[in-house]
């Protein structure tokens, strides 16, 4: 099966993620792949890219002048059996619409769902896609069905990294940190959040030999911390992105991923967790909506010490949410995942 996926990838952000985690499945399942990605200009890339992408176009949010301003058709216009688009509502719709009829003739067409709401931008309604993916009823319930017709839309769960335990000891030396250390670990986009929880962690630090690992590709978040580091000095600091294989040696070094983030009105899913689960590592985070969609995988907070406190003794709910991570991660991995959306592109080809 030959398959264009128009997508963000290989950079830190969720859609990237979902692109990753099934677009290589198809490939080890024997199928051909070929990413059409826009042009970065915001986030650093977090490997290089593989021989089937191509960066062909920028995303409309970023346009700075007809000077910069590209979309580059003809890898559109391949042969391709399927075509996916991941959240659409960041494309270059006027351009995609205009090639959309020729990409139809040849190949069917799936809309993967990224956006919690109903996008604004009328565009977004011009296009007649074969199917619709979500990841979960809520999207479907929510607003999708009064967009597009019931039977177009599937659910398809979002995909986590496969299940990948590690040595802790080795994991550590590797990345050269402390072997005799509680280490909770902060990454990405959003560090920035944690920041109110270091007056109760220095607390913790009074009890327990404690370091906060802290990585993040933002300038201005790793700045924030740097000057927070003079005052806490549990606080260790790396600067990312990380590709994903590295990003699961610090969680192998690491006896908590923390994550921190503020209810929504959005339906959302957490793509940082998903990504996470296969690690063995526990996951600490906020207790909002953010997360409605996962129970005891994860341990929710509002007061985040007695939390750290039994991930630290190992209580049962932390031996609860381990298991039950990874009977998830096993019912949901990205080739259980990756082999949905091919039956489902099987149904598409023959109807």
């Amino acid at each position: 099966m030959k398959i264009g996926m128009m997508s963000r990838w290989n950079v830190s952000c969720g859609v990237s993620t979902h692109a990753e985690l099934i677009g290589k499945t198809w490939i080890k399942m024997g199928h051909s792949l070929k990413v059409l990605a826009p042009k970065e200009w915001t986030k650093p890339l977090t490997e290089q890219d593989e021989s089937y992408v191509i960066r062909c176009y920028r995303f409309n949010s970023e346009k700075r002048g007809e000077d910069e301003w590209f979309f580059d058709k003809k890898p559109f216009l391949d042969n391709f059996d399927i075509f996916v688009v991941q959240n659409l509502e960041l494309m270059p719709m006027k351009d995609l619409i205009l090639l959309f009829p020729r990409i139809r003739e040849k190949a069917k067409t799936i809309l993967i769902i990224h956006e919690g709401k109903a996008p604004e931008n009328p565009d977004f309604y011009k296009f007649d896609f074969d199917s619709i993916v979500c990841f979960d009823g809520r999207y479907r319930d929510r607003f999708l069905r009064d967009i597009f017709p019931e039977e177009k839309i599937h659910i398809i769960p979002y995909p986590c990294h496969p299940l990948k335990k590690g040595n802790k000891e080795q994991a550590r030396k590797t990345l050269g940190l402390s072997l005799d250390k509680k280490i909770v670990f902060n990454y990405g986009l959003g560090v920035f959040r944690h920041i109110h929880l270091l007056p109760e962690m220095e607390r913790l630090f009074q009890r327990y030999p404690l370091l906060l690992l802290t990585l993040t590709e933002v300038q201005d978040w790793y700045d924030l911390f740097e000057v927070a580091q003079k005052r806490y000095k549990f606080i260790e600091l790396r600067k990312g992105p990380v590709c994903l294989e590295s990003l699961y040696i610090y969680l192998h070094a690491s006896d908590a991923l923390l994550l921190h983030k503020d209810s929504t009105e959005a339906t959302t899913v957490s793509s940082t967790i998903y990504t996470c689960l296969g690690s063995g590592c526990p996951i600490l985070t906020y207790n909002t909506n953010f997360v409605e969609d996962l129970g005891e995988e994860i341990i929710k907070y509002k007061k985040i010490s007695r939390p750290l406190r039994e991930i630290f003794e190992g209580n049962a709910r932390v031996k609860t949410a381990l298991r039950k991570a990874e009977e998830l991660v096993k019912r949901n991995s990205s080739y259980e995942i990756g082999k949905k959306f091919i039956e489902l592109f099987e149904k598409l080809l023959l109807s």
